[in-house]
């Protein structure tokens, strides 16, 4: 591949059809990245193309390296794609301060929706949406996606399954079939999860665990299975299988989360503390890894929801009032907050805001 082939770029960064019956493989589009860096200096275009290949194929100590002996690109787009690599590789604080730059107009809306997630991922929600906010940029999917994630986080699952679904609709219109590229329907099925919709979760947790499988990077199948677990009441195997793809990235430790809460709520304490010791290696988890730990110094089976704090935790964390609960279960609404407020201890979590943030299985 010549440094003058976008459209090959395209459709090996996209992962779409090459010819007929001939889907570029992740290896194809690695060695074109490869071929492409190393062949002759590369210019702005080449060097963003190429790189983020790398990132797609989960080629990130690859892409790091490029990166580092990077000479004759643009600082935007230098900075760009490090604060890219690193938000990949688990370091959201590094990424911030590499994407928080002024770059020219045709890089501006990416580099919004690559601060959101950074933002988002270190907790700064407030800041993650002023700056998604202050950007007067076209619909894109990169924005949409962005817009899902941080929503997501704030607690407002519906709104963040119409974002995903719309991210969806814009990269099918453009052709694009690789989760690599935005791995929307694991993050609409996480959303959907929240919904109570585990039909529409399933649903899209499977079609990109197929999509992700095919394409070969690890990250996407791991959070493809995160969603599947998810989206079948969990399932404590499949998240295990989804950690193991996932290495030490961030995704990781949030499904890490959710197992460890699954296995508390099953009131399977000792496997539930071997993932809890794992949270506290890293900063953006360590007042969910104490949360859980003040569970688990209990006593063996005390942290375990019974069936009816089990219903009614996913219906509070669903958007249902204290009333709405009390009168679709048939309950008094006293024994509904009586029963949100054992809930609430055994979780370890602060009220609605916490239960929103927080894995609730369904059996």
């Amino acid at each position: 591949m010549t440094n003058n082939d976008p459209l090959r770029f395209e459709l090996v960064q996209n992962g779409r059809w090459n010819e007929p019956g001939v889907l570029i493989c992740r290896t194809e589009a690695v060695a074109a990245a490869r071929q492409a860096l190393t062949a002759e200096p590369a210019d702005d275009d080449t060097f963003w193309q190429a790189v983020l290949v790398l990132t797609r194929a989960d080629e990130l100590d690859l892409a790091h390296r490029h990166w580092i002996a990077a000479t004759g690109v643009s600082r935007d787009v230098h900075g760009l794609l490090g604060g890219r690599i690193m938000l990949l590789r688990g370091d959201p604080r590094a990424a911030v301060r590499l994407l928080d730059r002024s770059v020219r107009p045709r890089l501006r809306v990416v580099a919004t929706a690559w601060l959101v997630l950074a933002l988002t991922e270190t907790g700064e929600l407030g800041r993650a949406r002023a700056v998604l906010e202050a950007e007067r940029a076209p619909d894109s999917a990169e924005l949409h996606f962005a817009r899902g994630r941080l929503l997501l986080a704030e607690g407002q699952s519906a709104a963040a399954l119409d974002e995903f679904l719309e991210c969806g609709r814009l990269l099918a219109a453009s052709g694009v079939v690789n989760p690599a590229v935005l791995p929307w329907r694991s993050w609409a099925a996480l959303a959907a999860v929240d919904q109570g919709d585990l039909v529409l979760a399933r649903i899209c947790a499977d079609k990109d665990l197929v999509a992700a499988r095919r394409w070969g990077a690890p990250r996407g199948i791991g959070l493809a299975l995160h969603a599947s677990a998810l989206a079948r009441g969990g399932d404590d195997v499949l998240l295990e299988e989804a950690i193991t793809y996932l290495g030490r990235t961030s995704e990781a430790f949030r499904a890490r989360h959710d197992l460890a809460q699954l296995l508390l709520a099953r009131g399977e304490v000792e496997r539930a503390r071997k993932h809890a010791r794992h949270l506290r290696s890293c900063p953006q988890w360590t007042k969910a890894a104490e949360a859980l730990t003040s569970r688990l110094l209990r006593k063996d089976g005390e942290s375990a929801l019974s069936a009816q704090e089990r219903r009614i935790a996913l219906l509070a964390r669903a958007g249902r009032s204290n009333r709405e609960i009390a009168a679709e279960l048939g309950l008094t609404l006293r024994t509904v907050e009586f029963h949100l407020t054992r809930v609430y201890r055994k979780m370890g979590v602060a009220g609605r805001p916490g239960l929103r943030r927080a894995f609730v299985p369904t059996a």
